[in-house]
């Protein structure tokens, strides 16, 4: 199942410097719609991974599968062959 293959990079049109990860909901000025909709986002991307670990908690995320390296380097040149 694919679920996170998706980048968001939302901004406020009128708050640009508002990050709701960092600054949280109490930065919203103005109950702006567009800062709650981005809060709302991140809020519920936390619920999202709290879950994926709960059902597999060996998951790790932050490190991408890595290619098993050859036995030698394919540029080297055998001498033997």
């Amino acid at each position: 199942m694919k679920i996170r293959t998706r980048r968001f990079e939302g901004r406020c049109a009128r708050h640009k410097r508002f990050n709701p990860a960092v600054d949280g909901r109490g930065a919203i000025r103005g109950g702006c719609v567009r800062c709650n909709l981005l809060a709302d986002i991140w809020e519920t991307s936390l619920k999202l991974n709290a879950l994926i670990r709960k059902c597999d908690p060996t998951h790790d995320d932050l490190q991408r599968p890595r290619e098993p390296e050859p036995a030698h380097d394919p540029r080297q040149l055998s001498l033997i062959d």
